[in-house]
């Protein structure tokens, strides 16, 4: 009889331990904001997170879309040399980190790029160019004097001056939804701002998630290689994302600041490894404008320079480097790999 009792007890010890070891619930949801789909995934059985995160990102889409007209952003651009426009921290937050971009890069990401922007109607129906005339026109706009920011309010001096953050909003939104995240409690998620990666924590079964990169030449096709990360933002851009074609002629969606002119350097795609967002989204922008060369240049002078991948096209196919930094968490890939010290150049 007391073995009966003992065996009794193991077993409902048992049942208590498998209990408490149980897996975390996933959920996951699948949206639209900032002109892309977004998936979200936590480990949590509070669902009420994705409802808090999905109101999050509607928020700052809210207050960051240029093309909104009742954003924050559009007040800012609305009141240019006319008044200080009053906004929300979270506003203030994303302007000081394009300034921040803006720096390490030297100019070459610009969040006064925006007159620019307009003139080339990318994401518009339209096959004209802009003429040289009407660039010259804009180009005085965008320099960064022209940008005041202060605790509560940002204010741009000159009529005419457009302050776009399309080259960083998805990047700032991916880390602020991964701090809400883990305010409440979530160790293990992943965050898709269409293809603006967030990690957070490791999966569920403890190993590291993997994030895939795309092969320019062929995006739809498989990825080109697969990285292991956690608690970081994966940020690609490419000139495959966005572009018109006009007689013939393909134009990217990136800007060089000095001409206005669209840039289609030796870079086909980067890719931006980092816990910063804002910074991750912002070089990815910047790279593709500089080329390799000069990308490695900037990031030679950067304290704790987040990993990169470049994607360039060599005798047909693809070409990547990647920083060394990034040596063991390139797990997979179709082609050789060759690594970098941003001291020591290419």
């Amino acid at each position: 009889m007391k073995r009966k009792y003992i065996v009794a007890a193991l077993l409902v010890l048992a049942g208590i331990f498998s209990w408490a070891i149980a897996p975390v619930p996933e959920v996951s949801r699948q949206g639209f904001a900032m002109n892309t789909l977004i998936r979200m995934t936590f480990s949590t059985k509070d669902e009420a997170v994705l409802d808090d995160a999905y109101s999050l990102l509607h928020e700052l889409d809210a207050e960051l879309s240029m093309y909104n007209p009742s954003s924050d952003i559009s007040r800012i651009n609305s009141g240019a040399g006319v008044e200080r426009v009053n906004v929300p921290a979270s506003v203030v937050e994303v302007v000081r980190d394009s300034v921040r971009v803006y720096e390490l890069t030297e100019g070459v990401f610009n969040p006064l790029i925006g007159a620019v922007t307009r003139l080339w109607k990318i994401n518009r129906a339209d096959n004209t160019v802009p003429s040289r005339e009407e660039l010259d026109a804009v180009l005085g706009l965008s320099g960064i004097e022209n940008l005041e920011i202060g605790d509560d309010y940002v204010y741009l001096k000159s009529k005419g001056c457009v302050l776009d953050l399309g080259g960083i909003a998805k990047g700032y939104a991916s880390k602020k939804i991964a701090d809400l995240a883990k305010s409440r409690g979530v160790t293990s998620g992943l965050i898709d701002l269409g293809g603006n990666i967030y990690a957070v924590g490791k999966k569920t079964d403890g190993e590291t998630w993997k994030i895939g990169v795309r092969d320019p030449l062929e995006p739809a096709g498989n990825p080109e290689l697969a990285l292991s990360v956690e608690d970081c933002a994966v940020i690609t851009s490419g000139g495959y994302e966005r572009f018109k074609v006009v007689d013939g002629k393909r134009y990217s969606h990136f800007f060089d600041p000095k001409t206005g002119e669209s840039v289609m350097s030796d870079v086909l795609s980067v890719t931006i490894v980092t816990p910063d967002g804002s910074l991750g989204d912002g070089l990815a922008t910047a790279f593709m404008i500089a080329g390799v060369d000069e990308s490695v240049r900037l990031l030679g002078k950067m304290q704790d320079a987040p990993g990169v991948i470049f994607i360039r096209e060599k005798d047909g196919g693809p070409e990547i480097l990647a920083s060394m930094n990034l040596k063991d968490k390139i797990f997979r890939s179709a082609h050789n790999v060759k690594f970098f010290s941003p001291s020591a150049g290419i």
